[in-house]
């Protein structure tokens, strides 16, 4: 309880958090080095240690809301490591990225002096919250992994990759619609479109999906605002009659439905299989048996970019004799839906959230 609150004063008055950040580099199994940021709490006793990792994004470890969350953390009485990831900065989606990453970064935290000996936990974000319970099945991982916690990840990749294009979701027999952030389908495009059989001369639009996405990760505002339409008009006037008709299925202007939801389903579930056949460990439910560690889960309810449903997905799938845990709060997601918490709503959804914490830092 006393972390939880320290998280939450840390969190709500960033002004006031005294930390100590330390920018180091991470040897890596091949000789390299990679940078990390390193977040300590004051005083001189040790604390558990704990890697972050970001999502798929251009800023990376140097996102403002984890640089927000990693400073709470520390000041709940944490070390905190946030290595960089250089090809989820790149935008590329593969999934031994994230084992490469963790496995250096927990072997550097349990050597500093200033972390308890034994296993670290590991927060992931998005793409990052998936793939941090993938890695924590590795050979190298699963007698260090102690917790993984995991904010917006998804389950079952097609059904995820299908709500990117048509906005719907369901679970447990309840259907949903949410107008999808874009930001996921020109990430997929980017990595896997010119993969789909029958699309292999469609390069041009992967790397106009690329820069889009590039470009929302530089700007840091939300991917499906009207400010994007002149960059998507632009590119759309680069490309040829055929590629325009798949970069309108991609890539449409603000307000206007993603073209023929029956062609938006077929390029998702292409997309899904070409994904798929290229990297199958990006299915976390292969080793979903394997799993070891506590396993802590939240997701935002207004999330447009991974919806909600997965990360209820993710709970059923998990083995029962895991200590596990699922939440769903309106008071964060990827990119926010129309829907608001009214102010009879905060307690209540602040206190699901103090719980999340407690569970999350224990």
């Amino acid at each position: 309880m006393i972390r939880a609150a320290r998280f939450l004063g840390g969190y709500l008055r960033q002004e006031r958090v005294r930390v100590r950040e330390e920018e180091v580099l991470v040897p890596m199994p091949d000789g390299g080095e990679v940078e990390g940021t390193l977040y300590l709490p004051r005083g001189a006793r040790p604390a558990p240690g704990w890697v972050v990792l970001h999502g798929v994004s251009v800023p990376g470890r140097r996102h403002e809301s984890l640089l927000r969350f990693s400073r709470a953390m520390a000041a709940s009485g944490a070390a905190v490591l946030v290595p960089d990831v250089p090809a989820w900065r790149a935008l590329r989606v593969r999934s031994e990225t994230a084992r490469a990453a963790l496995i250096p970064a927990a072997a550097y935290l349990r050597g500093r002096p200033e972390v308890l000996p034994g296993g670290v936990g590991v927060v992931g974000f998005s793409f990052g919250a998936t793939h941090a319970l993938i890695a924590s099945t590795d050979p190298g991982l699963r007698d260090v992994v102690r917790t993984v916690v995991g904010f917006g990840g998804y389950c079952d990749l097609r059904r995820a990759i299908a709500c990117m294009f048509t906005g719907e979701h369901e679970w447990d027999g309840r259907r949903y619609r949410l107008d999808p952030d874009p930001y996921g389908r020109w990430i997929l495009a980017a990595n896997y479109l010119a993969a789909v059989p029958g699309m292999e001369g469609m390069g041009r639009v992967a790397r106009e999906a690329h820069e889009l996405a590039a470009e929302a990760g530089r700007r840091r505002t939300f991917a499906g605002e009207a400010d994007y339409d002149p960059l998507k008009a632009a590119a759309r006037e680069r490309l040829s009659p055929e590629e325009r008709e798949v970069w309108d299925l991609l890539a449409p202007p603000f307000g206007a439905p993603v073209g023929d939801p029956a062609r938006a389903r077929a390029l998702a579930d292409a997309l899904s299989d070409a994904v798929l056949a290229a990297d199958p460990e990006l299915d976390p439910r292969r080793v979903m048996p394997e799993l070891r560690a506590r396993v802590v889960l939240a997701h935002g309810e207004a999330d447009r970019l991974i919806p909600f449903t997965e990360s209820l997905r993710t709970y059923a799938a998990l083995p029962e004799r895991l200590d596990r845990s699922v939440t769903v709060t309106r008071l964060f997601a990827h990119s926010t839906g129309s829907s608001a918490v009214r102010a009879v709503e905060y307690g209540v959804e602040g206190l699901r959230f103090f719980q999340l914490l407690r569970r999350a830092l224990r």
